[in-house]
C-alpha cells in the first residue's frame, strides 16, 4: 500500500514537472533565437487544410511573451490571422504589450532594395526590442530577413549570420527561395566593406 501511494505520488510529480517544461516550451516551429532576435513559423501553424490554429496561436503567442520576452512580433504571413489573436489576447489582459507588424519580403530580383528596407528594420531593433520574426514555415523568408538584419546590425559576413539566424541550407531546395537568400548574400558584400548599397 505504502509503495503504491508512493509510485502514484512520484507520478503526479513527474507530471507536473514535465507538464510545466512542455508549457514553457510551447513555441512556434522552427524557432531559434540569438541575442533577442527570433524566428520561427507562424504561431498556430497547422499541417491540416486551414494551415492556421487560433487556440493553439494564443498559446504560442503568450509563451513568446512570458517565457522569451517577445514585443514585437513581424509577420512576413498569416498577418491578419496573427493580428487577430494578438487583438483576443488584448482584450483580455490590458497589461499585455505586444507590438505586430505586417511586413512582406519579395523573391523576385526586382524586390532586392525593399528588402533591404527590411533588413534595416529588423536590425534596428536588436539590442533594443525582444523581436519575432515569422513566415509560414520559418525555414525561408523568415531566415532571410533575419539574416540580412544580422548582416546590417553586426556588420558579419553571410555565413556567420545565417547561423545566427539558425538558418539550413537544405531547406533552399526552389529556385525563388534560394533568390530570396542570395538578396541577404548580396547585401552582406557591400555592408562588410562599409559600402551602403541601397542607402
Amino acid at each position: 500500500m505504502r509503495f503504491s501511494r508512493f509510485v502514484f505520488s512520484l507520478i503526479i510529480c513527474m507530471a507536473v514537472t514535465f507538464g510545466t517544461y512542455a508549457s514553457a516550451q510551447n513555441l512556434p516551429n522552427n524557432f531559434h533565437e540569438h541575442k533577442g532576435l527570433m524566428k520561427g513559423a507562424v504561431p498556430g501553424f497547422s499541417k491540416g487544410k486551414t494551415k492556421f490554429d487560433p487556440v493553439a496561436a494564443k498559446a504560442q503567442i503568450l509563451s513568446l511573451y512570458k517565457n522569451k520576452g517577445v514585443r514585437l512580433i513581424i509577420s512576413l504571413d498569416h498577418c491578419a490571422d496573427v493580428r487577430g489573436v494578438i487583438e483576443i489576447i488584448r482584450s483580455d489582459s490590458r497589461y499585455f504589450d505586444l507590438d505586430h507588424e505586417c511586413r512582406k519580403i519579395r523573391r523576385g530580383e526586382n524586390y532586392y532594395l525593399k528588402n533591404i528596407g527590411l533588413f534595416r528594420f529588423i536590425s534596428s531593433m536588436i539590442g533594443d526590442v525582444p523581436t519575432f520574426v515569422h513566415c509560414r514555415y520559418g525555414a525561408h523568408r523568415a531566415v532571410t530577413a533575419v539574416t540580412g538584419a544580422w548582416i546590417d546590425k553586426a556588420r558579419v559576413p553571410f555565413d556567420e549570420a545565417f547561423k545566427r539566424s539558425g538558418g539550413k541550407l537544405r531547406s533552399f531546395k526552389r529556385p525563388s527561395q534560394v533568390t530570396l537568400l542570395n538578396h541577404a548574400r548580396r547585401y552582406a558584400e557591400p555592408v562588410q566593406f562599409g559600402e551602403c548599397e541601397g542607402r
